[in-house]
């Protein structure tokens, strides 16, 4: 399943829109809390305005984003917390568009932009 074609699974029934649901379900690899401290981030909030920025870049693009993003809670303890599964191209997204006084984001950002250039 391509990470970037979009489909309206709605139209089908029921038990193939499960199958897809399901499918789907296994390309959500990743956690975003997983990430943050990946990305040596110290601000929560800031953090999930890199998730909502990767969310908008999905949007723009028409992307669908229940097939990138799934927000779902765990639990840690005795504390309930929400989290999301993410697909590998929305844990890129959310590594790029993170808060660039992170340095390990703006490490991320300039090897992208080093890539692109020596692609060039």
């Amino acid at each position: 399943m391509s990470t970037l074609s979009r489909t309206d699974y709605t139209n089908y029934d029921q038990p193939f829109y499960e199958f897809v649901k399901a499918l789907i379900n296994t390309q959500l690899k990743h956690y975003a809390s997983d990430l943050f401290p990946e990305l040596e981030m110290i601000d929560e909030n800031k953090f999930n305005r890199g998730i909502v920025r990767a969310q908008q870049v999905c949007t723009t693009l028409n992307l669908p984003i229940h097939e990138h993003f799934k927000k779902i809670y765990r639990t840690s303890g005795n504390h309930i917390y929400c989290d999301y599964r993410l697909s590998h191209t929305a844990y890129l997204l959310v590594g790029i568009n993170g808060d660039v006084k992170s340095k390990k984001v703006a490490q991320i950002q300039m090897e992208l932009v080093k890539k692109l250039i020596d692609n060039a």
